[in-house]
């Protein structure tokens, strides 16, 4: 039925009406990764990495119906109400290789201009991120598919709540009674790779920007204000000793902050900072609670035409039914 829904809406164009009362805000679209399908484990059972065939639909779409701009240029220009009709920014989280791989030659082909936030510690110590992690070590249990997801999400829920000390003690054990470690990114792991140094001076050498995103993929609210700190600026701090200038935008892992992180962020020197709340930005938006559309698991055209349009959250509010999961 929804697939059906969706159809319908995309034929009548509402997705049109929509972008033209949105016309004047800044639309910022969320992707983490973009890698073809793969049968091992139970990687990417989530969806956040998207087939390079959906990505080269998403990007022929918006540039049949928006303006894309840099991320800090169209931030600039938010606050100073300047901004083009149907402005569009494209960021991308965590650092992962495939980003380099797939998602590269396609934003080259049509020359748009993507920024991509960093975990410094993935990107530059080599060290997993503990999703990852917690998603191999599950993968190979000797269970069914379902099973196997149906686990990966529960504890996945129970982590991301706890402090990344606590994260590690809780991790650690279901490792080694696996007995599945993922402590490099040879073979059969390397779907889980990051970008290397190399990698990315070459992607900002063609207009990729790069940002920070911590060190270690932490959740800020549940660390200590030392630890909070020490994630965000530590992050700023190695990524500008690698790569030089960064974003003046800072993005939270998790999409979750408090007052406290706000505060922190805005003490690190950064101008702004991106959450995973839905919806378009305006002028009165605040500036460290900026909003974006996650992309992932949206394959279909339909319904990414609705998301990145505000139809889709739009009609999730005044229904009160929920879109599927993403």
């Amino acid at each position: 039925m929804r697939d059906i829904f969706y159809v319908l809406l995309y034929t009548l164009g509402v997705h049109h009406l929509f972008r033209y009362f949105n016309g004047r805000s800044l639309t910022v679209l969320l992707y983490h990764g973009v890698a073809p399908d793969t049968n091992q484990g139970i990687y990417n059972y989530k969806r956040k990495h998207i087939s390079p065939e959906a990505f080269k639909e998403h990007l022929g779409f918006i540039a049949r119906h928006y303006t894309v701009l840099p991320l800090d240029e169209s931030f600039r220009m938010l606050r100073e109400c300047t901004l083009p009709c149907h402005a569009l920014a494209i960021t991308f989280d965590d650092g992962y290789k495939n980003f380099y791989t797939y998602a590269l030659p396609l934003l080259k082909e049509f020359r748009m201009p993507a920024t991509i936030f960093l975990a410094s510690d993935f990107v530059l110590k080599k060290k997993p991120l503990w999703v990852d992690r917690l998603e191999y070590a599950i993968g190979q249990k000797k269970l069914s598919r379902e099973e196997r997801i149906a686990e990966d999400s529960r504890l996945r829920a129970e982590l991301k709540s706890l402090p990344s000390r606590e994260c590690e003690r809780r991790l650690m054990p279901i490792e080694r009674q696996i007995g599945a470690t993922l402590c490099d990114f040879s073979d059969e792991r390397a779907v889980y790779a990051p970008l290397n140094a190399s990698e990315i001076k070459e992607m900002q050498e063609i207009g990729i920007t790069i940002g920070g995103h911590t060190k270690s993929h932490a959740s800020l609210p549940h660390l200590s204000d030392p630890e909070a700190a020490e994630e965000i600026e530590g992050s700023k701090q190695v990524l500008e000793e690698h790569f030089g200038e960064i974003s003046k935008l800072f993005c939270y892992p998790y999409g979750r902050w408090n007052l406290k992180t706000e505060q922190l962020v805005i003490e690190a020197g950064f101008s702004g900072a991106l959450t995973t709340i839905e919806g378009a930005n305006v002028p009165g938006t605040h500036p460290f609670r900026l909003r974006r559309f996650s992309m992932d698991g949206l394959e279909d055209i339909k319904r990414f035409a609705a998301t990145i349009s505000g139809a889709r959250l739009f009609l999730r509010k005044v229904t009160h039914v929920r879109g599927p999961a993403i």
